[in-house]
């Protein structure tokens, strides 16, 4: 149990998510935390389909330790490749809002096909929190920050 990783599963459309209905696709990890930022904890995934691929927007490292949040793409939402080695939102730096960490994303698609990245941060190791969202640009497939 020291080890945290993202694992695959499938349930009918109709599920009341009693543990009969869960069917696991694959006999190990989908993301397994590798790159040294991650530490030794991949969590919070969370999935937006654009042009085909699904998009997984993950926390690498446990709170506070900083956890940062990273990007993987998917065709079959079993095989996944990081598209970057580094956070794709870095917690801040010493004296800002977000220092101990930002992570627990949610990557959000609205109506009219902007991305936005909700996360937490802190300052102070976990004492309280903030939530945030910062729009998120694509170029070919490619997620990115800032603006066009």
């Amino acid at each position: 149990y020291a080890i945290q990783m993202v694992g695959v599963a499938t349930a009918p459309g109709d599920t009341d998510f009693r543990r009969d209905d869960w069917t696991q696709v694959v006999d190990g990890p989908i993301l397994y935390p590798e790159l040294p930022w991650e530490r030794t904890c991949i969590e919070a995934p969370s999935i937006i389909i654009k042009d085909n691929k699904m998009y997984m927007f993950y926390a690498g490292a446990f709170g506070n330790s900083p956890q940062q949040v990273g990007v993987a793409v998917s065709e079959d939402g079993v095989n996944w490749e990081r598209i970057f080695d580094e956070p794709f939102m870095p917690s801040g730096g010493e004296g800002d809002w977000n220092e101990s960490e930002s992570g627990h994303p949610h990557i959000f698609l609205d109506d009219d096909g902007k991305s936005y990245l909700f996360y937490q941060g802190n300052n102070d190791m976990g004492k309280t929190w903030y939530i945030t969202n910062e729009e998120v640009f694509w170029d070919n497939g490619t997620p990115y920050r800032g603006k066009n």
